[in-house]
């Protein structure tokens, strides 16, 4: 089965990200907007497992959030990757003002790392993917649409939880099953 690690955003948070969808929508074409349930904030994609080391992953995540409360991320900001002039994927920026999600991310990349699941190389940007483009047209169209989202405030969300998501893609896009949650403060 196909699984991650991720924060669930709050239902506020949720339809503002809806909004700034339904907007986007309006000035630009091709895009494969990804469902307003389905966004969230990845930690660490685990790709492919085996349904037998649910367990082992699930207690390696629980490792990664000893002595880590509950906090709060800003959703803000917006762009495209690689870059805004000539996007692949068009996003929304979560701020870490304190550093613990940074932190959290660090623990589980370790921690996953001891079961076999390697490194992410890339540094770790947490954003929020609304949608990713289909084709290169109109960019002048598209970067002045990401110019709008550039400086939005979508809201301040508190991180209590992750959760093991499994993830399987269908034809009408990815559908995401709640595996685990595992709460932050595990003493």
């Amino acid at each position: 089965m196909r699984t991650f690690l991720a924060v669930e955003l709050s239902k506020d948070v949720a339809k503002e990200l809806k909004k700034v969808q339904e907007n986007l929508r309006r000035e630009i074409a091709g895009v494969r907007w990804v469902q307003p349930g389905g966004i969230h904030l990845t930690l660490k994609f685990l790709g492919e497992v085996n349904p037998d080391g649910i367990e082992e992953i699930v207690r390696k995540a629980e490792e990664a959030v000893k002595g880590l409360g509950p906090f709060t991320i800003q959703i803000r900001g917006g762009g495209g990757f690689p870059n805004a002039k000539n996007p692949r994927v068009i996003w929304i920026g979560v701020e870490d003002q304190d550093g613990q999600l940074r932190e959290l991310q660090t623990r589980i990349e370790r921690e996953m790392e001891k079961i076999g699941f390697k490194r992410e190389e890339r540094d770790y940007t947490p954003h929020l993917t609304l949608g990713r483009l289909r084709t290169g047209k109109r960019k002048d169209v598209i970067a002045q649409a990401l110019k709008e989202i550039e400086h939005s405030e979508l809201g301040i969300m508190g991180v209590q939880e992750i959760i093991l998501f499994q993830s399987e893609l269908k034809p009408t896009g990815a559908e995401y099953t709640k595996l685990r949650t595992i709460p932050l403060a595990i003493p």
